[in-house]
């Protein structure tokens, strides 16, 4: 594989590892990540769809058709929820439409998985709410005044935790700093702009 072949699976971020999956044309590359993203989330996988089917070999076959959706829709996505809450939406849905095709109507086995994922009252999605609107407001500010190779040179190593080596193998950056002079242009223009607002505050509080 190109673009992880010199970094170990293991030390990718859940995050980055889904990066190199999703965008990955090459089938023996995408078996590899899909290989190590199995070996993550087999187990936890499995004990979502042992709380509806109790029977063993209900439960193999329903984690293996959770994997199955997971590679056929990888490039779906985005990295705007974890990647364990991706695939326990992916295994909720799994696990009630087999119910719904044994039973005919899932409510009856419905309460044996938990609906509601761990955290979700509403002091977290308060919180939630607010660092998402935090992010997109950084965000705007990062297309403002970033060019785009910059803007998504950032993205992929902090938001995907990439390493550098990766991201200027991945965008085929040919300078001879490669991703790493990316980040230090976009980091001196938004710290001027920051330095800039925090200016701007003193000023107007004095």
């Amino acid at each position: 594989m190109c673009a992880a072949a010199s970094e170990q699976l293991d030390e990718l971020s859940d995050d980055g590892l889904m990066f190199l999956f999703g965008t990955s044309d090459d089938c023996e590359q995408a078996n590899r990540l899909f290989s190590e993203l199995y070996s993550r989330y087999r187990v936890r996988v499995s004990t979502w769809c042992r709380r509806v089917a109790r029977d063993r070999e209900k439960v193999d076959d329903l984690t293996q058709e959770v994997f199955l959706r997971a590679y056929r829709y990888r490039r779906s996505f985005r990295g705007e929820a974890r990647l364990s809450t991706w695939l326990y939406t992916i295994a909720r849905n799994t696990c009630f439409t087999a119910l719904k095709r044994a039973e005919g109507e899932p409510s009856s086995g419905a309460e044996t998985l938990d609906a509601a994922l761990r955290g979700e009252n509403g002091f977290e999605i308060h919180r939630r709410l607010e660092r998402e609107e935090a992010f997109h407001s950084l965000w705007r500010l990062i297309e403002r005044k970033l060019t785009p190779t910059e803007a998504r040179v950032l993205a992929l190593h902090y938001g995907h935790d990439l390493p550098l080596q990766v991201i200027t193998r991945q965008l085929m950056l040919s300078n001879p700093s490669g991703a790493k002079a990316y980040i230090v242009n976009a980091r001196r223009k938004l710290s001027a702009v920051l330095s800039g607002r925090r200016s701007g505050r003193h000023l107007a509080a004095a």
